[in-house]
């Protein structure tokens, strides 16, 4: 959980509040996805599967459903050390707001929308772990 003060630089500021206790629910992406894979092999060779689930990497919010491809920039991009911080301000939409999470190795992506009163939503990443396909490991991430 995030302490604010008022020292805190102001967008800092504005995030704590934007992601304060107050809002009803919570919701967050799955750290691993399960999934199950099927390669339509050429004759003469075989495929093998990783026993490892795929790790989160991407998650992207998006005002409306995912098909609608309304997806949202974040409101403040901060580094901090070796973590990015990416955070949303949601404010009222006649629309409801969707979660989509993006997981290494596969194409799968998974959404969900947000409970009604989800005001923001902050994302860390880790920048020294990064994934082909341009990814880094998401260290925690929580929508309120």
């Amino acid at each position: 959980m995030m302490i604010c003060s008022r020292q805190l630089k102001s967008w800092l500021a504005s995030a704590c509040l934007l992601i304060s206790p107050l809002a009803h629910a919570e919701l967050s992406c799955p750290g691993n996805l399960e999934v199950k894979q099927s390669a339509a092999t050429p004759s003469g060779w075989s495929a093998t599967y990783s026993e490892e689930a795929p790790r989160l990497i991407g998650v992207t919010i998006f005002d409306g459903p995912p098909a609608n491809r309304a997806g949202m920039k974040y409101n403040y991009r901060r580094q901090i050390g070796k973590e990015l911080h990416l955070i949303w301000n949601l404010v009222y939409s006649p629309r409801s707001y969707y979660l989509q999470c993006q997981y290494e190795r596969t194409s799968a992506l998974i959404s969900s929308p947000m409970p009604a009163g989800t005001r923001g939503c902050e994302v860390v990443f880790d920048r020294t772990i990064t994934y082909p396909g341009s990814g880094m490991a998401v260290k925690r991430m929580v929508c309120r």
